[in-house]
């Protein structure tokens, strides 16, 4: 059942989804740049934003829901991000315009796994009916 909350992630989903896309799509293309010398480990913000909040609009349309039932940690849609994170990083070691980073990769986790909790914490228990976290 497709509750209203979930509804409404989903479509915030749509978004991250397009935006991520973009920027990645910008990146391998040389459209826009990879770091920002100026302004030091924005690349690991950037990172830690964009797979943070996309794993919070996954993690919220699939109403928190379990890798486990009756285990209420890990949920589906961080690890479903945190894999496609993982890919991605991997998939830079090929490009000649990126550079695949265990930093990059430490700032996707630190992103998921804290844009998740606290999505979790703010509409995770009245979806599901319990208390996460």
């Amino acid at each position: 059942m497709i509750t209203p909350r979930s509804s409404q992630f989903r479509l915030l989903l749509c978004a991250q989804l397009a935006l991520v896309a973009a920027a990645s799509a910008g990146a391998y293309t040389g459209l826009l740049p990879t770091s920002l010398p100026s302004v030091p480990h924005a690349d690991l913000a950037m990172h830690a934003l964009g797979f943070g909040l996309l794993a919070a609009c996954v993690d919220g349309a699939l109403d928190f829901r379990p890798l486990r039932r009756g285990i209420l940690f890990p949920r589906l849609g961080p690890a479903l991000v945190l894999a496609g994170a993982g890919l991605e990083e991997l998939a830079q070691g090929l490009s000649p315009r990126r550079t695949s980073s265990l930093a990059d990769f430490a700032a996707d986790t630190a992103g998921v796994l804290l844009l998740s909790w606290m999505a979790g914490r703010l509409w995770g228990a009245e979806a599901t009916g319990s208390a996460l976290g």
